[in-house]
């Protein structure tokens, strides 16, 4: 072999060993939805850590390519439902309803149920998007007294969701009219009546920590202080403010996040990397 040949070689070999390896779409992070439970039989759970632990539950699914209801049951009594469906011309799969009884609500049943259902519907469409649906209309001269849509909205949150309205454009100080404060009610924190200038004329707000999205309560310092319409840019900014009455959708950006929640193993992120693509 030549001297020029070896050369050659030596080169190839040497770029081989230097060039930059291809990146990772992302790196997976696995993270729990909800608190860790052991699988006992196919339809019985056991909670392993927070409130519950050592409560167990029976789930139950009923799963078809165009729907997927999670059941709860405590003691053969209904404590919780979850409800997904499938819009067969969007091929997005939406998330709109979670109920969980109130003694037990707060407590990541939630989470497990949704958890259950989005993994069901992951397992039987190879590209699917995802929207979680909160939308009712409220109008500026209609009295709203109770919050809804908490622990959704609270789930849309963590798994990366974006609101459907554009919120940094909408929540600026020139478009708010007036901000109202709700109070707490029952098991549910206090809240935000904004009235905008422009659609959608009513939103319906509450605070989350933006590092854990739980919720705050009655007795955070939050609510001792005066909001102003800057204020409400703020909340916006900081990632605080969830929209109790607007739909989310699983923008790209927010892929990673929900494979974090939902892939068992990093050849299975991999896989729904792939797959899941960003609603519009």
């Amino acid at each position: 072999m030549s001297v020029m040949s070896l050369l050659r070689n030596l080169l190839a070999r040497l770029g081989r060993w230097f060039s930059p390896k291809p990146k990772p779409a992302f790196w997976f992070q696995s993270k729990p939805m909800g608190p860790k439970y052991d699988l006992l039989d196919p339809e019985t759970i056991r909670i392993r850590e927070g409130d519950l632990q050592g409560w167990e539950f029976r789930m139950t699914a009923e799963i078809s390519d165009d729907e997927a209801h999670v059941h709860l049951f405590q003691a053969d009594k209904e404590i919780g439902h979850c409800d997904i469906q499938r819009n067969a011309h969007e091929a997005t799969v939406v998330l709109w309803n979670i109920v969980v009884q109130e003694r037990l609500r707060h407590k990541g049943l939630a989470s497990i149920m949704a958890h259950t259902a989005f993994r069901r519907m992951l397992s039987l469409h190879a590209s699917p998007s995802f929207a979680i649906r909160m939308v009712r209309l409220v109008k500026p001269v209609e009295r709203v007294t109770k919050l809804q849509n908490v622990g959704i909205g609270v789930i849309a949150r963590k798994l990366g969701f974006s609101p459907q309205y554009d919120l940094e454009h909408i929540l600026v100080p020139r478009n708010i009219q007036l901000v109202e404060p709700l109070p707490a009610a029952g098991d549910m924190p206090p809240a935000y009546r904004i009235v905008l200038r422009i659609f959608p004329l009513v939103l319906i707000a509450f605070l989350v920590d933006p590092l854990t999205s739980h919720p705050l309560f009655r007795d955070h310092p939050q609510y001792g202080a005066i909001v102003k319409p800057a204020t409400v840019e703020e909340w916006v900014h900081d990632r605080m403010i969830i929209i109790g009455n607007g739909n989310y959708i699983l923008k790209r950006a927010g892929i990673p996040e929900m494979i974090n929640h939902m892939a068992a193993s990093e050849e299975e992120a991999g896989i729904l990397f792939r797959h899941i693509r960003p609603a519009r």
